[in-house]
């Protein structure tokens, strides 16, 4: 292929001894003439080769006509219904209004709001019924906004930018919420805690964080007398303060390490979750005025990893993962057993459905939600002890498709599992196309899941197809606790890729597929892993699809968010880890080799992860790649950390899901 050619630099830095040039540097420079000339050459490139591709016409087409089953989440209780929010099948998202069938009623009149804002969630004061503030995105934002209307006199009184979280204070008629600003010299970001005055039209620092943090979660009780901000100084270790009758927070942590997330509280104790003396999890009950250090065990950790929890009336729901799959127990304000919720399949994922389920709530019943890789997104409504189908869009499941579920050895000998999806009685033939799929980071688990969120895939689908599916849950997620998320961040973080590349070996060994019938997925730091695989063992993979990824491991400490990742990744100018993180970072590996076909996506208005990594990762793949597989690069003008938005979302997704059909062999010439 022609590629478009960039002007290479000469420029180099070296660091502890070692001389890195960085010929591409340039492309970090989003808005220089040179660099938006490139990008529209790339782009312009990469719509030729798909006006010609055998099947992205039709792939178009199907994505354009596929049957729609609304999902929805956010969901808050009203008196009439619900407020939720629509995932619509465009990418975008849309604030509804429900009856207490959940039937929808009309879409949230957002009217005051500017276009420029996709709405995401309302919470309604439970004060004052003409107070209500919206929670969104305005384009090209790196974080969510808050919007304070007065429904009464049909006026946006007040726009609040740079917000992680929020919630109404116990008036109803102030806005905490927190947010954070960087700072350059020092490496590190100052989190706030602010308190915005609805009567007033005034807004407070309630407290600052000076030392270096990820954000700062805000939490309150059911009924809003205890507010809780969790500062998260890193992906496992959070810093808990309580807010005093006088307003101001309070640190009950007292150096004591490990994470902790506020629960609600229950006879005059504040629960919280927490990790600490017990990897896998437990509840830990705290006496007003008491230090964590000083708290109960309620609920005693088990042998399952305990994911979250929450007040119901005087029990609490307690959410499990066994084995990378949910089990939901119902527990007595003592702490003991009382039942496990029957949920529709053991190989599933349950969660709150609930629009910031650690806010007040005024409603008796708690709203999940649960799906599968063959259930799609479904709501459920516990009320006492009945557990009933409040929403289930496609009843329908798939009757001919089996989900196993995996171990497979890593190189330091742990257990690693994936469920892998396939049709009943499916033969090895060893050519039997197959996606895989993984994360790897953040603390965060990947349970199973009815869409592939990357490529926009329903599992079904491509399975129904005679093809397989692989989930693997690699460390560095929460899957088994503390544990699992230190074996994969920081120093240990190459086993996360060394995971995948065991499983996948595994499933080629024994038959089920072939590399040039593999094609791997994932986006953000599932992007870093994609693009690590990719150099790390090229020769293992059909096709690479890298949705906004993490590249250059060594400059993304300069980005606006570097300080944050510094605290999963580790710092690159920390001698004893440099070495470590050069030798998986994508960009510094790559080598005049054969490449599988690739396709890189990114978007220009990304603050989690700036577009420059997939640029420059794109621009040296190009170069440098000694196949007939095309690298692509497909660069949203208006894209966020995702994959754009109406129009642009369906063309991506389209040319991504027809991309994997062409390379693997799925379409005719």
């Amino acid at each position: 292929m022609n590629y478009p050619q960039w002007k290479k630099s000469d420029w180099s830095e070296t660091r502890f001894g070692v001389t890195m040039k960085d010929e591409y540097i340039g492309l970090e420079q989003p808005k220089d003439p040179a660099v938006l000339n490139w990008v529209a050459a790339e782009n312009t490139l990469t719509d030729q080769f798909f006006s010609t591709l055998p099947g992205y016409a039709q792939k178009k087409e199907q994505l354009q006509a596929r049957p729609f089953y609304a999902s929805y989440s956010a969901v808050t209780e009203t008196p009439e219904g619900y407020w939720a929010t629509r995932a619509n099948q465009d990418g975008t998202r849309t604030l509804v209004v429900l009856d207490k069938e959940f039937k929808e009623i009309r879409e949230a009149d957002l009217s005051l709001i500017p276009d420029t804002i996709t709405v995401f969630t309302a919470n309604p004061s439970f004060t004052d019924p003409d107070l209500i503030y919206y929670t969104g995105l305005e384009d090209g934002a790196g974080r969510p906004c808050v919007l304070v209307v007065d429904q009464k006199e049909n006026k946006l009184i007040r726009k609040l930018d740079g917000i992680f979280y929020s919630l109404w204070d116990k008036t109803g008629r102030r806005i905490l919420y927190s947010d954070a600003d960087a700072d350059p010299e020092k490496g590190l970001n100052v989190n706030h805690v602010r308190c915005y005055d609805c009567d007033t039209n005034e807004i407070q620092t309630c407290f600052d964080y000076h030392e270096n943090a990820v954000l700062v979660r805000l939490a309150c009780s059911a009924d809003g007398a205890t507010v809780v901000a969790e500062v998260m100084e890193n992906y496992a270790d959070t810093v808990i303060f309580v807010q005093q009758d006088n307003g101001e927070f309070l640190s009950v942590s007292e150096n004591l390490k490990g994470a902790f997330t506020y629960v609600d509280t229950l006879n005059g104790e504040l629960i919280f979750l927490t990790q600490a003396q017990a990897p896998l999890g437990r509840l830990i009950a705290v006496k007003q005025g008491q230090t964590l250090a000083e708290g109960r065990t309620l609920v005693e950790e088990c042998e399952m990893k305990l994911e979250g929890a929450i007040r119901h009336g005087d029990q609490l729901v307690l959410f499990y993962l066994k084995d990378a799959a949910s089990l939901v127990r119902v527990v007595g304000a003592d702490g003991k057993m009382a039942y496990d919720l029957p949920l529709p399949s053991a190989s599933g994922a349950c969660t709150l459905a609930m629009q910031n389920g650690r806010a007040i709530r005024k409603s008796d019943s708690l709203i999940l939600e649960f799906e599968s890789f063959v259930h799609s997104p479904m709501l459920l409504k516990l009320t006492g002890d009945q557990l009933t189908v409040l929403y289930q869009p496609n009843p329908k499941t798939a009757e001919d498709i089996e989900v196993r579920q995996i171990f497979t050895e890593a190189p330091d000998g742990e257990r690693i599992p994936a469920f892998v999806v396939m049709p009943k009685g499916l033969e090895k033939t060893g050519c039997t196309p197959t996606l895989m799929y993984g994360y790897g980071g953040y603390n965060n688990a990947i349970l199973p899941s009815y869409n592939n969120p990357f490529v926009d895939l329903d599992i079904v689908d491509w399975v129904s197809q005679g093809r397989i599916y692989v989930s693997i849950n690699l460390r560095g997620g929460s899957e088994y606790g503390t544990r699992w998320h230190e074996g994969g961040s920081l120093a240990n973080k190459k086993n996360c890729f060394t995971d995948f590349i065991a499983t996948a070996e595994r499933i080629q060994q024994e038959g089920w597929t072939c590399p040039a019938k593999t094609a791997i997925c994932g986006g953000s730091n599932g992007g870093l892993l994609m693009c690590a695989l990719l150099t790390m063992r090229p020769d293992l993979w059909g096709c690479v699809i890298a949705s906004v990824p993490h590249t250059d491991m060594i400059r993304f400490r300069n980005d606006d968010r570097g300080p944050m990742y510094i605290t999963e990744y580790g710092d690159p100018m920390d001698p004893a880890l440099f070495p470590l993180m050069l030798s998986y970072s994508p960009y510094h590996n790559i080598q005049a080799v054969d490449y599988p076909a690739t396709y890189i996506q990114t978007g220009e208005c990304d603050n989690n992860v700036p577009p420059y990594h997939g640029k420059k990762m794109a621009a040296k793949l190009q170069e440098n790649n000694q196949s007939d597989h095309p690298v692509l690069l497909r660069v949203l003008a208006l894209g966020s950390h995702d994959r754009g938005k109406g129009e642009a979302h369906l063309k991506t997704i389209a040319e991504m899901q027809s991309y994997i059909d062409w390379a693997l062999g799925e379409v005719q010439e």
